[in-house]
This record gives C-alpha cells, sequence and structure tokens, in this order.
C-alpha cells in the first residue's frame, strides 16, 4: 500500500495541523482529512526550522501505539471493506415490470 501525506495547515507555534492522508492498493484510493494536536513536548525543533516531514513524522509518532498507526489503519481497513464489498445497481434503477 502507498501512503502520501500532505499538510494542509499548520497552527502558530506548531501545536496542531490539518492534515491529508490518502493510501491506493493500486485500484483504489482512500482519504481522509483531519487536525492533529500534538502531544505536549513532542515539537522538538523551533518553528523556522520545522519541515514538513517533520510534521510527519511526530504525527505518525502521536498516532502510533504498540506499533499499530491509528490513522493508517482505518484506511486500511475501508480499502479492504471496498475489496470484499460486491457491487449492486440502485433498487430504484432494477427493471421491475415486464410487459408480456
Amino acid at each position: 500500500m502507498d501512503y502520501k501525506w500532505k499538510i494542509l495547515e499548520i497552527s502558530a507555534e506548531a501545536k496542531s495541523v490539518h492534515y491529508l492522508l490518502s493510501v491506493t492498493d493500486g485500484v483504489n484510493t482512500i482519504e481522509t482529512k483531519g487536525n492533529h494536536v500534538f502531544s505536549d513536548g513532542l515539537i522538538n525543533k523551533n518553528f523556522a526550522e520545522i519541515k514538513e516531514s517533520d510534521l510527519i513524522g511526530w504525527i505518525e509518532s502521536d498516532t502510533t501505539k504498540d506499533d499499530v498507526n491509528a490513522l493508517k489503519l482505518n484506511l486500511e481497513n475501508q480499502l479492504k471493506a471496498l475489496e470484499t464489498d460486491k457491487k449492486v445497481d440502485f433498487p430504484w434503477l432494477v427493471d421491475t415490470f415486464t410487459v408480456e
């Protein structure tokens, strides 16, 4: 699976960020937007030195417990649901009347 992060906005003093996270399996793509408030003491750089990759790393660190990242797990579960879900026509589009 291919994950892509994008930081959409950062608050003053880097206390929180708005992000976009997407995952693709080559066929389907799932995206989620969110706001992450960093744990106290996590940010270890001056604001002027922070790069997007730092913010992404801190989000991943802050949302990972027991080697499982909650954000990525939710996207993976949605992607798996698409693989197992059988697509059908809308019931209101199915021909319900026949002419004899």
